[in-house]
């Protein structure tokens, strides 16, 4: 014998009684009659509700929803509200028992708020009655709405089918001046729904206080405006911080000069110049190792691409800069050699350590203060901000995801900046800088718009561009600042000024060098004098350039057998690419240090010229089983 098919589960019918108050309070009661087979419904269903809706002016604002019973077949049944995504979802039945197969009613009381529509001819409740989310049919679905005592209804609309149709399958009809009900002609598959529309005449639903509308501007904008005040006042704290410690001194007169101000070497020239070590120091590094083989403490060879760095019989008599007394030591007793290469790594990263530590102890602070106390000040402000507008923001789950989200781009943005800051402190040319700033604008204008974007197209339901806009703008404060707070002390200004002079006289042209008074010839001498000089400032090139065009001249071609340095071997070296070959010691020296270390809607009204549809207004949702 064939065995009997069994029931679809459905919704038998559903019943809503709207109850309008005289303050625009929505008080709902949704009798819902389903068909239980134990598939999709075994512990009982779920009800969604939206809790954004359109206003009459087409902008997305926050409502209440606030349910305050719920019985299954006339007894009390046990329910939680979870929301997410902009959706508060009634979870209806126990987790731990089973709703029995067959008919049952559910019930539910609920009232919302702000779902009014105030135009300037009349007021509308524009109220999707069921909703277009609905996983079952329903077989029949109807509304009564009653308005307050004094209210008149202007006009009814009907709309019915999935989302934005505008199908007719209901009926309306008016009963009294304040009372209307509707009801489907036809079975609504799952997806589609019913939606009512009640056109009132003007002012007999009181429009919303000021105080009242000042408390839902804040319930909709509490992030925004909590996140727009803390961006003022970091914005303030750090203008106020970076004009009490960040401004630099006044610049001075720079002076081209031909030697280095107060006799400073090579890595301290490159440490000023930088405001600290950058890159890891391996340029400064290079620039101390260069002076080393120029003063005959150690000679370099290439070897088939491999540095290798030997020291010389020649010993420190306790004048050496404490950065070269820590490469030189380094190295270990006279004759000792160190490969400069990635088998050779730990050897290398020892050395480099003691170069950075040493210069660093000597030199932290004395030139520069980077201000820490006064970024971090700012650091604590924004921690603190985000936190605010986490508790006191009104932010559900998926809104506190968006934040975090925002926070990734504008994190990257604020790193980017510090980059582009210290690229931009150490250009070489007015028109080095000027491209900084552009590509920085650039940048800045991209994250925010693209940061922002990508945020609204994940989270759309509860995307919010002003607060996501805002807070990438107080990470990219803290890029900024965290740039512009550190500044130098007088002596490091002084020194700055006199470094600029050095780095102007060695990037001059020849003709230009030799109109200065008092400047020194160019010969062998002072090329390798000033070479890791050049070196430590990213000019070598240039200077060697000017090396090479002296040694095309009489004088220079007199004195070309000496212009081979006697410190470096395992290259060939002749009058014509002489600055492409020594040119590149200091950068040879700087990659095989840095080689050798391994890598660490619809807002018109349901009357207007086809504005109403199938799912629009307020209400709506949908439901399932669980």
């Amino acid at each position: 014998m064939p065995l009997a098919a069994s029931a679809r589960e459905e919704i038998i019918a559903f019943v809503a009684e709207i109850d309008v108050a005289a303050d625009g309070v929505l008080s709902v009661v949704e009798t819902i009659r389903v068909r239980a087979e134990g598939d999709l419904i075994r512990r009982g269903i779920y009800r969604d509700f939206p809790l954004r809706m359109e206003d009459a002016s087409g902008r997305l604002r926050d409502v209440g929803f606030d349910v305050s019973s719920v019985t299954r077949d006339g007894a009390d049944e046990p329910f939680r509200v979870e929301e997410s995504s902009g959706i508060a979802r009634v979870y209806i039945g126990d987790a731990d028992s089973m709703v029995p197969p067959g008919i049952h009613t559910y019930e539910i009381r609920y009232e919302t708020d702000r779902q009014i529509r105030y135009f300037d001819t009349h007021d509308e409740v524009y109220w999707n009655v069921t909703g277009n989310g609905w996983l079952f049919p329903i077989l029949s679905a109807s509304a009564e709405v009653s308005l307050p005592s004094g209210a008149t209804i202007e006009d009814l609309a009907v709309f019915t089918g999935r989302y934005g149709e505008t199908g007719s399958a209901a009926t309306s009809q008016q009963l009294a001046d304040n009372r209307a009900v509707f009801a489907t002609t036809e079975v609504l598959q799952p997806q589609e729904g019913l939606t009512i529309a009640v056109k009132i005449s003007k002012g007999a639903i009181a429009a919303p206080r000021s105080a009242q509308e000042r408390a839902w501007f804040w319930r909709d904008n509490a992030g925004s405006i909590l996140a727009v005040i803390f961006l003022i006042l970091i914005g303030a704290y750090y203008l106020w911080a970076w004009n009490r410690v960040g401004r630099d001194p006044p610049a001075g007169v720079v002076v081209p000069r031909w030697d280095p101000p107060e006799n400073a070497s090579p890595a301290m020239v490159n440490y000023i110049a930088n405001r600290g070590l950058s890159g890891g120091g391996f340029t400064a590094i290079a620039a101390a190792i260069l002076n080393l083989a120029v003063k005959g403490f150690v000679t370099l060879r290439d070897l088939d691409g491999d540095l290798i760095v030997t020291r010389t019989e020649q010993r420190d008599d306790g004048r050496l800069p404490v950065g070269e007394r820590a490469v030189l030591v380094g190295l270990g007793e006279p004759g000792s050699f160190l490969p400069m290469n990635r088998a050779n790594g730990p050897a290398v990263q020892s050395l480099s350590r003691k170069f950075v530590s040493a210069i660093e102890s000597e030199h932290r602070g004395k030139f520069y203060r980077h201000n820490w106390p006064h970024a971090a000040g700012g650091i604590a402000l924004t921690v603190l901000g985000l936190l605010t507008i986490l508790l006191f923001g009104g932010m559900n789950q998926e809104a506190i995801v968006a934040l975090v989200m925002a926070s990734i781009p504008g994190i990257i943005l604020a790193s980017v900046m510090v980059r582009m800051g210290k690229a931009f402190r150490s250009s070489r040319s007015l028109a080095q800088r000027i491209l900084s700033i552009i590509v920085l604008g650039f940048i800045a204008s991209t994250a925010l718009t693209i940061g922002s974007g990508l945020v609204g197209a994940l989270f759309f339901t509860e995307f919010n561009g002003f607060l996501v806009g805002a807070i990438v703008a107080i990470f990219l404060l803290n890029g900024v600042f965290f740039f512009l707070m550190g500044a130098p002390t007088a002596i490091g200004a002084r020194m700055q000024d006199g470094i600029a002079g050095l780095k102007q006289y060695l990037t001059l042209a020849e003709a230009e060098r030799m109109n200065m008074q008092g400047a020194p010839t160019m010969s062998p001498r002072h090329f390798e004098t000033l070479l890791p000089y050049a070196v430590a400032l990213g000019v070598e090139k240039p200077w060697s350039q000017a090396f090479e065009r002296w040694l095309a001249t009489a004088a220079g071609a007199a004195a070309a057998s000496q212009a081979v340095p006697y410190w470096f071997s395992g290259r060939d070296f002749s009058p014509g690419s002489f600055a492409d070959s020594i040119g590149d010691v200091g950068h040879d020296i700087s990659r095989s240090l840095s080689a050798a270390i391994p890598p660490a809607k619809s807002s018109s009204s349901g009357f207007s010229g086809g504005g109403g549809f199938s799912g629009g207004g307020g209400g709506g949702g949908g439901g399932g089983g669980w």
